[in-house]
């Protein structure tokens, strides 16, 4: 994998647990480019710069573009293949006649960057957008449950949104965590501690869980799990 999309929850999820460098790490050793668009620019640095509470986030994330570790992309192409993306995704769903917009405008010019640019994968941690795209059943149940009502899929326009998506990988900011842990780059934090590793790896998961990334409790037992069984603790 050489280049990855970045949507702005990623980032912030990121920030919030002092894990932006890990980006920087990455291209280094591995030569991996990371991008957003101009959109996500506009969530994670420009309007932040405007507040108090998320300034030094902004600048932190300002600072990887002014070095190239995140990089720009600025298309009109990029738009309007976003607005026709967004057109359809609009009417995939609706509760009472009425369409549910669920996808936001920059969750969608991450996508369509990737399909115009062919990148690897996109780095979403958003639930609705994954499900969008993976689990459009599961994410009806998902509607109706939260909304207490019953929500209809448009099954031609699901069809074609997902027709032209198709191919699109999704990862989100745990699994790339999680291959920078097992690739030893966050061995720093392994300290003189009983079960360091296993304790290293919570602190990561929950971090990231609780800062945004819909990882549901069992996934994060499962890969917590996982290390037990291939006995990588010691």
């Amino acid at each position: 994998m050489k280049s990855v999309i970045l949507d702005s929850g990623p980032v912030i999820t990121l920030a919030l647990n002092n894990l932006l460098w890990l980006l920087e790490s990455v291209k280094e050793k591995y030569k991996m480019n990371f991008y957003i668009t101009e959109p996500v620019k506009k969530e994670i640095v420009d309007n932040p710069l405007t507040t108090k509470k998320f300034k030094f986030e902004a600048l932190q994330v300002l600072n990887l573009i002014d070095k190239g570790i995140i990089e720009l992309i600025d298309d009109t192409k990029i738009i309007e293949k976003t607005e026709s993306l967004l057109d359809l995704a609009d009417n995939c769903y609706k509760a009472r006649t009425k369409p549910l917009k669920l996808v936001h405008f920059a969750e969608m010019s991450v996508i369509s960057a990737a399909l115009l640019y062919k990148a690897d994968a996109i780095m979403i941690d958003e639930r609705t957008t994954r499900y969008f795209l993976e689990r459009p059943n599961k994410l009806r149940n998902v509607l109706s449950h939260k909304l207490h009502t019953k929500v209809e899929i448009n099954n031609r326009t699901l069809s074609e949104l997902r027709k032209q998506t198709k191919g699109v990988k999704i990862i989100r900011s745990a699994e790339f965590v999680m291959v920078a842990f097992e690739k030893g780059l966050i061995d720093k934090f392994l300290l003189d501690i009983p079960d360091s590793r296993k304790t290293l790896i919570e602190g990561l998961l929950w971090g990231l869980k609780l800062s945004g990334c819909a990882i549901s409790t069992k996934d994060l037992e499962k890969v917590l799990g996982l290390e037990l069984k291939a006995k990588k603790w010691q």
